[in-house]
């Protein structure tokens, strides 16, 4: 005689999961400056890099490496177009270090680079 036990585990493990990858993208959101490597954020939430990349792709459909970077172009697109800031300040305010891997990232993601906005 099945009770649903076994679907109730496996829904509950659902929800874990799921809470898991939201409170992961809380973290981004409220750390996107920061060092954010898979490593570094797995470690933080007692997961194993592999189980934190499993887990974006399940959820997010999307490597944990891409959600990061979508998220951190659209902190920046949003700092330099509604916020005003110069393109150095959206940078480093979007966890990018190095110009040249944020006008690519940037260019790859808007089809432009930062600079279309300078006036």
């Amino acid at each position: 005689m099945d009770t649903g036990y076994h679907q109730q585990d496996e829904s509950n493990e659902l929800f874990q999961e799921y809470s898991r990858v939201e409170q992961v993208k809380k973290y981004i959101s409220e750390n996107i400056a920061s060092d954010l490597s898979a490593s570094i954020v797995s470690k933080k939430f007692e997961l194993s890099v592999s189980s934190l990349q499993h887990l974006f792709k399940k959820y997010e459909k999307r490597s944990y490496h891409h959600y990061l970077e979508e998220t951190r172009m659209a902190n920046a697109i949003m700092l330099i177009t509604k916020k005003g800031k110069r393109i150095n300040e959206a940078m480093y305010a979007s966890g990018y270090n190095n110009r040249v891997t944020f006008n690519i990232a940037f260019k790859k993601r808007f089809g432009f680079p930062p600079s279309h906005f300078r006036k």
